[in-house]
């Protein structure tokens, strides 16, 4: 093609590749002069993924937002709509606004509420103001301005061809408010987007809410909040808070140092577990301004800098951390007035906001109560109500947090070294609530949990936690509530930290090794188990407790691997058999449990069931008999001893009991006394008959992607394994609705990257792909790669893009 092709090949281009079969593009843009500030250079390589060059931010954001756009327009398009407030004038107010990340299904009016709330805050407008680290770094503004005008100026061309949203009246052009809404959203998925209902619920005990969608002073989906509060269950608890409030967000991640790497350096394996549906999918690019920065990997959609990561001298991963970003704070009310309460026995009258909400029948509005201690918050669950003597708080350490985080990223992507990356983190504590795992081109890893964690020491719990409710939610859910009258008991303060409130880095583990550190969601204990961690704040998680399966079958891989005994080579890393330690698809429950529930199903060939039938288990256990204990498309058996390990009981499932000296190892053995077990078996060939299933199918016949009416099998397993898959099984409420057997959480961003003297070499996948758009070609690509157990290489360097053949560079001009 002539250096004269216009926009055209951009904006056709995945259509051209797939139709066409085209070895090769590059063009100009002749939409306006192209200058070195405007340039934009885009190459997507044969994977689908697009390394982005400009000589400024500003013009990278624009660039990026033109290819992202390319893919996802439509997803973040519906995201603008939900965090502008405008949910329930285009979709409803009774329909679900559904946040995969963070767990939770709230009604569009209660989401409109709450993010209207959010904007009459000011939050946002007052942040931006600020210098740094509280407001933007330039090169932040830059890249979110940029991309503000690249998502404007693809939504004026007229490409938009993805049928989900193209010509639907919610589609509009963005704001840079739009963007940092976005990013508020993102840094408060384990706090404040866990609440939106809970705040939305809090009423005064004398008001009664209704639910009309014309104009109104209260509105909410709720029921009354005059009922006194009501003692917690504790497995409801255990529910609602565990995992930090959800049991599939999570992680694996591996750093690699010198001692246990074939060539003496640094590896890293980023294993994200994120929803395959929404804006909480990595979409993965390289962006870089020359000099300035160079980073590839991925970000969750509508965050313009790379969250998960490498560049020349170092990688990083994140996982999902068991630290709290919010505290509880119990309240007491001011006598026949229950919207005042005392603090050091003065009463606090409580702020107000009222929000107004379109419905598309009206507006309805709502009214939110304040105090010093963050927004009033209902929580049946915890039994925490809203009554003439008590109410209950939420402080949120996230909500000042989404420009702090943006610059955080965008210094981590400049860092050189893991010590670099620790003093990034050090100075900014914006990490929202993950873990950080790494290791650079010196051999040296990193494991971290510091980041925007509220400051309350044990000292603090045992002066100011409440009695009663507060003791079982602690208990139980490992949320703290502390005693709200009292001013002693806000959070304490360290120096140096950018805000008051929260931990310094001194407060909060860390360690940098040149073996390894690895972490599957558990606490930071065991990040080594040769060097297990003392105890820090249980706000940040607890010591000498039972870990997670993942956790326990990573670490015994990595010391397989290490000596050489899991049969993929000689001893220690490297690239090959990082990666087939990954996808091995071991799954430790099988290999824990397996024979023992066969020889208890062969001993009591029928059990009773949930609904009271007695089912046969004669043909369950052959079928249980044949699994071969993996995730693997061909594992016959597989699907049943999933379907039996979500029916199982989680209390006395174990026979043996938990040993902190052994904790990779215990508790190890199955309770086949408990009838529960048999039950459990019993329930999973129902939902295998009533769905149709065999008991002896695989999961390749069973696990599944839809992409263009396409069953793609999807590798990995729930029971443990380290490539964790969770697919619809029809037990699952809105967040898992999808055909039976469709995947809608588990491993994601995938990378396998390795930091060597001549710069990184890496290979991962993108298991859903880059592309929610139905049209393009990269909407199944490495979907369809991932479940053959492929690799895409993943080129860093100008030589190593050069040597794929199939990628297809254009130019185009930013405005």
């Amino acid at each position: 093609m002539s250096k004269n092709t216009s926009r055209t090949c951009l904006a056709l281009l995945a259509t051209a590749v797939a139709a066409l079969g085209l070895a090769g593009c590059s063009g100009t843009s002749t939409s306006g002069t192209i200058t070195a500030a405007n340039k934009v250079t885009i190459t997507r390589d044969s994977a689908g993924i697009p390394h982005i060059t400009a000589n400024n931010f500003q013009a990278l954001g624009y660039g990026e937002a033109e290819a992202f756009s390319q893919d996802n327009f439509c997803t973040l398009a519906q995201d603008f709509v939900t965090v502008d407030g405008e949910r329930s004038q285009y979709f409803g107010p009774s329909g679900m606004s559904l946040n995969y990340s963070a767990g939770t299904n709230d009604t569009n009016l209660n989401s409109d509420f709450f993010w209207q709330s959010v904007k009459a805050s000011n939050t946002i407008a007052s942040q931006i103001h600020q210098p740094p680290p509280l407001g933007p770094l330039p090169q932040v503004l830059s890249v979110y301005n940029g991309f503000v005008s690249g998502y404007n100026a693809y939504l004026k061309s007229g490409n938009l061809k993805d049928p989900t949203c193209a010509g639907k009246a919610w589609v509009r052009p963005i704001t840079l408010t739009d963007m940092f809404l976005r990013g508020y959203q993102i840094v408060t998925e384990a706090s404040s987007a866990q609440f939106i209902s809970y705040e939305a619920n809090a009423i005064p005990p004398t008001a009664s809410p209704t639910s009309g969608t014309t104009s109104s002073t209260t509105s909410a989906a709720s029921t009354t909040s005059s009922v006194q509060s009501s003692a917690p269950d504790p497995a409801v608890l255990a529910a609602e808070f565990g995992s930090n409030g959800n049991d599939t967000l999570g992680s694996n991640g591996l750093g690699i140092g010198s001692q246990d790497t074939v060539a003496g350096d640094g590896m890293v394996l980023a294993n994200p577990h994120f929803p395959w549906r929404g804006t909480e999918r990595f979409w993965m690019a390289q962006l870089t301004v020359p000099g300035q920065y160079n980073v590839e990997g991925g970000t969750l959609e509508g965050f313009p800098l790379i969250g998960i990561g490498f560049n020349q001298h170092l990688a990083w991963t994140h996982t999902v951390s068991t630290s709290f970003r919010f505290t509880f704070y119990q309240l007491k009310l001011v006598p026949g007035n229950p919207t005042s309460y005392y603090v050091d026995g003065q009463p606090q009258k409580m702020g107000q906001v009222t929000v107004k909400v379109k419905t598309g029948n009206g507006t309805t509005s709502h009214t939110f109560y304040t105090t010093r201690w963050g927004a009033l918050v209902d929580v049946p669950k915890a039994g925490y109500h809203w009554t003439t003597s008590t109410a209950y708080a939420m402080d949120d350490s996230m909500v000042n947090d989404s420009f702090r985080a943006a610059d955080q990223y965008l210094r981590m992507g400049q860092s050189t070294s893991v010590q670099d990356l620790l003093s990034v983190e050090s100075q900014f504590l914006a990490i929202p609530t993950f873990n950080t795992v790494a290791s650079d081109d010196t051999g040296h890893a990193y494991y971290g949990d510091v980041g925007n964690t509220p400051n309350v020491p044990q000292s603090l719990i045992d002066t100011c936690m409440p009695a009663g409710a507060a003791q079982l939610v602690f208990k139980v859910g490992g949320v703290v509530t502390l005693d709200g009258s009292r001013s002693s008991c806000a959070w304490g303060n360290d120096p140096g930290t950018p805000v008051p409130g929260i931990f310094s880095a001194a407060n909060l583990p860390h360690t940098i090794r040149t073996d390894y550190v690895e972490n599957s969601n558990d606490s930071y204990w065991l990040a080594n188990p040769s060097a297990p961690f003392p105890s820090f704040s249980p706000v940040i998680g607890t010591i000498n407790t039972v870990q997670g399966l993942r956790t326990r079958l990573g670490n015994q891989m990595i010391a397989q691997r290490v000596a050489g005994t899991d049969g993929f080579g000689p001893p220690k890393f490297t690239i090959s058999s990082l990666q087939q330690m990954w996808q091995s698809d071991q799954s430790l429950q099988a290999q824990l449990v397996l024979s023992s529930l066969v020889q208890a199903c062969k001993a009591t060939p029928a059990a009773k069931a949930s609904n009271g039938t007695t089912v046969s288990l004669s043909e369950a256990c052959d079928a249980l008999a044949g699994y071969n204990k993996t995730g693997n498309l061909d594992a016959s058996g597989g699907w049943l001893f999933s379907e039996w390990a979500a029916y199982a009981p989680s209390s006395n499932f174990w026979s043996d009991s938990f040993d902190p000296a052994q904790p990779l190892t215990t508790p190890s053995q199955l309770d086949t006394g408990n009838p529960a077990i048999l039950q459990a078996l019993a329930d999973a060939v129902v939902n295998l008959q009533t769905n149709h299933i065999p008991l002896n199918a695989t999961y390749g016949q069973v696990q599944h992607a839809t992409r263009n009416g396409t069953k793609v099998p999807i590798p990995g397993c729930d029971t443990g394994c380290f490539n964790a898959i969770y697919a619809d099984d029809g037990q699952g409420g809105p967040l898992r609705a999808a055909p039976y057997g469709e995947v809608y959480d588990g491993s994601s961003l995938v990378m396998t990257t390795e930091l060597t003297p001549n710069g990184p070499v890496s290979q991962g996948i993108l298991t859903y792909s880059q592309a929610t758009d139905p049209t393009s070609p990269w909407f199944a690509n490495m979907t369809k790669l991932y479940s053959q157990k492929k690799w895409v290489g993943i080129p860093y360097t100008p030589a190593q893009l050069a040597q794929d053949h199939g990628a297809h560079t254009v130019t185009i001009v930013s405005s």
